[in-house]
Order: C-alpha cells, then structure tokens, then sequence
C-alpha cells in the first residue's frame, strides 16, 4: 500500500487541530449528549479558541461527524490494494473492513450511533460520507466495465450491509462488535454475487 504523502509542519498542525476538536467533541458528546455540549466547551476542551473551532468546522456536528482529512487518502489506498482480488465481492468487503478498522473509528461510530435517530444528524452523516460510496462506485466500474449493472449493485449493496450493520449494532455494545457484524451483512450477500 501506498503510504499518505508527508505533509508539512503546518499542514501537520492543523490536522492535529482538527482531531483534537474532534476527539473532545466525541469525547463530551459521548458523556453529556448533543445537546448538552457547546462549540465553546469542545474549544476549551481541544484547547483551542471558537475561532480555531470554526476554522476547521462550521458546526458542532460537522466536529462529530466529519471524516478525518486523510480518509480519502486511506479509501484510495484500500482500493489501490484491492484492485488485485479477483473476486469484486470479496474486495469490497476488504475495503470495507479496511476502512472502517481502527479502534478510533469504532469509538466514534459508538457514539455517532447515538445520534443518528436524529433524522437531520442522519442526513449530515450519509451526506459526509458519501464520497466513500462515489469513490467505491468509480472503482468498481473502473475494474468491472463490460458489466455496469453487477458493479453498481455490488457497490450498493455492500454499502448497505455496512448500513445494516451500523443501524442495527448498538453503541452500549462493545464496539469490538461492529466490524463482525459488517463482517455478517457482506457473508449473507456473498451468495448473490458468486
């Protein structure tokens, strides 16, 4: 796999910003609730001014659900080592699985789990994310362009397996649960794309 490009002090800065913010805006959402937490407490909490805050997102939500600036660095590496399984099926579940690994996202899918229920926070959260499915998408067809039809259908339902997985696991569970439970969705579909 390709590594993600070095990036200057600056740049390096500013990322360890954005994460800060974004570990105390999990980290006291997931103690307090939504509403309970203000961009000023998530500020103070990173260490950082309002203004650094609203720097790097325009709202407390956008702090919560976000996905991290090298996500799509990651995303084009998963794909990039993917593009030698032979089985289109099996690659996306190892995309999948690959992306959504690491015990940091599981801790902020535990607690962006609680606040999906919330129809607009839901909203946010697809429309953050779906630069994974477009991506995924572009990839499959990519690989797969004499059948359009199959690689779209693959693309869509492993996004749904990973939507199934995320709407039906619990935040109370142990987020060790959740990447099985994805695991789950792709093996009950395997069939359909053998």
């Amino acid at each position: 796999m390709r590594s993600v490009p070095d990036v200057s002090l600056r740049e390096q800065h500013r990322l360890a910003s954005w994460r800060a913010l974004q570990a105390a805006a999990v980290r006291l959402v997931g103690e307090r609730g939504f509403a309970a937490v203000t961009v000023d407490d998530v500020a103070g909490a990173a260490g950082v001014s309002r203004r650094t805050f609203f720097n790097h997102f325009p709202t407390k939500a956008a702090a919560l659900f976000d996905p991290d600036p090298d996500d799509a660095a990651r995303l084009d590496q998963l794909l990039a080592a993917a593009d030698g399984e032979p089985d289109l099926w099996a690659a996306l579940r190892g995309v999948w699985l690959g992306f959504l690994d690491g015990a940091q996202a599981l801790q902020l899918a535990a607690v962006r789990r609680q606040l999906v229920d919330d129809p607009e926070l839901a909203a946010y959260v697809r429309s953050a994310y779906r630069f994974v499915e477009d991506a995924m998408e572009r990839w499959a067809s990519r690989r797969q362009a004499a059948d359009p039809f199959t690689s779209s259908l693959a693309v869509h339902a492993a996004g749904a397996a990973v939507a199934t997985a995320f709407g039906t696991w619990s935040p109370r569970d142990d987020p060790a649960g959740f990447l099985p439970a994805v695991a789950r969705g792709f093996d009950a579909l395997a069939p359909a794309f053998r």
